[in-house]
């Protein structure tokens, strides 16, 4: 009883001394003593003292093994960027004995080690170890584990199971849109598309019919993040990159299915779940804080051209009676429009993905954006990691780089040799291809930042086929993890190096294009890892659909910025009013309302940046300009999103600082609260003790 904890801590001590003097075997690592007893039930204990809760991970108080062993024959069907799994389990090795133990001398703390066997004859060593790690407020300790089959070459899938609490919560595992306790859930996590439904029905059965897996589930997710922390203040982080599930359905316990025969991670300490967090991202790194423009108004999400830009600024300017509260335009359609369709492809407006300014479409690109920028307004526009063939535009280009791709070797390939081409007929860049990865940083800076392009949407990175032949020979599967956060950084390094590029460039030296402050520019990703964090300036919780639901509509952002949060993703927003509008079906129609819009600025205007989206049917989807009404609502909304911009500076600074959340769930700073208290409401943005902003849907 938690209650009783707090009330009597010598009974924390006595119990705790008892366990410690008690057991047979007792090994220290750093602050860690993790205790062994063969006979009793648990067999191993992870203590640290000076913790409310004492125990910090333990094996299961029922019979099942710790480690376990399968073969298991495992097919993969991938369409565009949704992957779905199925396995059969060929053979299985539950039956386990650890035969020997101790701990043996390493760098910096004590190695601690079990050796044992599986069905008599498969040999597996699992091993603690203290591990120091460097942070802006003071050196933290996590436990690393690692767990090993030695001669287990008929076995491909390790299962790990470790003990928890019946009543003990589970949060946190990058962006959950679905739920945010997720005890008693089979939790895979892989990156891919989230999908679009998600469970909605009947559509997502539909489209998983004609493409399967694009209709995603309630665990799909951009972001593959195996952390968590609990409600007993316990945190773990998986580091392995295989495919793994967390199963949460027994209530005494979890088991990490991994298709390997290696698994690593880190046992993370802490006394309150924001000392958790704290802990955690002084490992995986933290966000800095945000450039002051952000916070100064609205990012309008235009497009059409030119003078479809201008034709709506100078209409804000009528309506609201100035542009001051307009901080950027957001121009995903800079590259030109290309309308998709077909069976695999809901009909939508979309983007030519070759990376340069379509000059028929945006005619005086750099006059435009300096136009805008003598108004106030900065320019942001759209990039991803993918290239289609521009010769099928129908307009002029200056480079096809889907074709300078191919002939450079730069390009994602199959296992055959053969270009990979699995997304509306494009392909992906190889960034573990370091010649690869620096010519899409030149991209970036010839075309967009030497441009006077201060920002854009950084999209995809979840699609590395699992098959892939990578140019570094790396295994597809650890890379297909690994590619978000290789993306971000690559962004990153493109605005590092922008100048020192720019000045390399004999032909830009009598440019008269004012390049915006690195400090200035601003990408904002969805896919990511453990590491991203550190590698992004901002995240969006990616292709939510115009509709209210907890499957893919409104109330998946809420509860997908308070999980991601948990994990390091301190800065995020969402598209005001949805993305994915749907009106191909007779009986299928989702488009987005008038009241859904209004509604979603009222949130967006508590989150890290205003921003609005055209969506993917911008003809038939309410806009923030549709009706008098609705803009002034929009820029009404944009007054609150600027008035709370000392306190947003901040709490980026905390988050910068301590890697806390901006957003954060009621449990993270009143962790003894029941769950119906909690669960009443569910965002804040406070200070650890004093509440100061409260956000309630009325």
């Amino acid at each position: 009883d938690l209650a009783a904890m707090h009330v009597y801590p010598i009974l924390i001590v006595v119990t705790l001394c008892s366990a410690v003097f008690g057991a047979p075997y007792s090994y220290k690592s750093g602050p860690f003593t993790v205790l062994y007893d063969p006979v009793n039930l648990p067999t191993l204990q992870v203590v640290q003292a000076g913790r409310l809760v004492p125990v910090v991970w333990r094996t299961s108080n029922s019979s099942k093994a710790l480690v376990s062993a399968f073969a298991v024959e495992e097919d993969v069907e991938q369409n565009g960027g949704s992957f779905v799994f199925s396995s059969k389990t060929l053979e299985q090795c539950t039956d386990m004995k650890i035969t020997e133990n101790g701990t043996r001398p390493a760098q910096s703390y004590p190695e601690i080690y079990f050796i044992g066997e599986l069905c008599g004859s498969t040999q597996f060593q699992l091993l603690f170890q203290a591990v120091s790690v460097p942070d802006k407020v003071e050196t933290v300790t996590h436990l690393t584990f690692n767990l090993t089959l030695a001669n287990a070459s008929k076995y491909n899938q390790l299962h790990f199971t470790y003990g928890c609490e019946e009543d003990e919560q589970f949060y946190g595992f990058g962006a959950q849109y679905s739920k945010f306790n997720v005890k008693g859930q089979r939790l895979p996590l892989f990156l891919s598309e989230q999908g679009v439904g998600r469970g909605l029905q009947p559509l997502t059965w539909l489209l998983d019919l004609f493409s399967p897996g694009a209709g995603g589930t309630w665990y799909t997710t951009y972001t593959r993040v195996p952390h968590y922390i609990t409600s007993y203040q316990r945190s773990l982080l998986l580091e392995s990159l295989e495919y793994a599930v967390f199963d949460m359905t027994a209530s005494d316990s979890v088991t990490i299915e991994l298709n390997s025969n290696v698994m690593t991670g880190r046992i993370i300490p802490g006394s309150s779940p924001l000392e958790l967090i704290t802990s955690y991202t002084a490992y995986i790194g933290r966000m800095p804080p945000l450039p002051e423009w952000v916070s100064k108004g609205a990012v309008l999400g235009l497009q059409g051209g030119t003078d479809a830009v201008l034709q709506t600024i100078n209409q804000v300017e009528q309506v609201w009676g100035n542009l001051s509260d307009v901080t950027a335009v957001w121009l995903q359609d800079w590259t030109g429009q290309r309308n998709f369709s077909g069976t695999k492809d809901l009909p939508r407006t979309g983007l030519w993905w070759n990376w340069e300014v379509d000059s028929t479409h945006y005619p005086n690109w750099t006059d435009l954006i300096a136009n805008l920028l003598g108004k106030g307004i900065k320019t942001l526009t759209y990039i991803n990691c993918m290239l289609s063939d521009i010769s099928q535009r129908g307009t002029p280009y200056h480079h096809n780089y889907f074709k300078e791709g191919a002939e450079k070797g730069y390009l994602v390939k199959n296992a055959d040799g053969s270009i990979w081409t699995g997304y509306s007929n494009s392909t992906m860049v190889d960034l573990s291809n370091t010649e690869a990865y620096n010519w899409m940083v030149d991209i970036i800076v010839q075309n967009m930042l030497a441009t006077g392009v201060c920002g854009w949407m950084c999209d995809f990175g979840e699609s590395v086929p699992l098959t892939a032949s990578l140019t570094s020979k790396e295994d597809a599967h650890k890379f297909h993890s690994r590619y978000p956060s290789v993306w971000a950084q690559l962004n990153a390094d493109a605005i590092g190096n922008a100048t020192r590029i720019l000045r390399s460039r004999v032909d830009t030296s009598s440019s008269q294009v004012s390049m915006c402050d690195p400090d200035d520019v601003v990408y904002f990703m969805r896919s990511g890892n453990v590491h991203s964090p550190d590698a992004t300036r901002l995240f969006w919780l990616g292709d939510q659909m115009v509709t209210w639901d907890a499957y893919d509509g409104l109330a998946t952002v809420i509860i997908g910025m308070l999980s991601e949060g948990i994990s390091g993703y301190s800065l995020t927003h969402s598209d005001i009013g949805g993305y994915t509008a749907i009106h191909k079906y007779i009986v299928i129609k989702y488009v987005r309302t008038k009241e859904l819009f209004l509604r979603w600025c009222e949130l967006a205007a508590f989150t890290m940046m205003y921003r609005s989206h055209l969506g993917t049917l911008p003809d038939e989807d309410w806009q923030f300009n549709s009706d008098k009404e609705t803009m002034l609502h929009f820029f009404n909304m944009t007054v609150v999103f600027q008035s709370w911009g000392f306190y947003r500076s901040a709490l980026m600074e905390e988050a910068h600082k301590l890697g806390w959340p901006v957003a954060r769930h009621m449990m993270l700073v009143f962790p003894n609260n029941s769950k119906a208290e909690l669960e009443r409401s569910p965002v804040r943005g406070q200070e650890q003790k004093q509440p100061d902003v409260s956000p309630l849907p009325s």
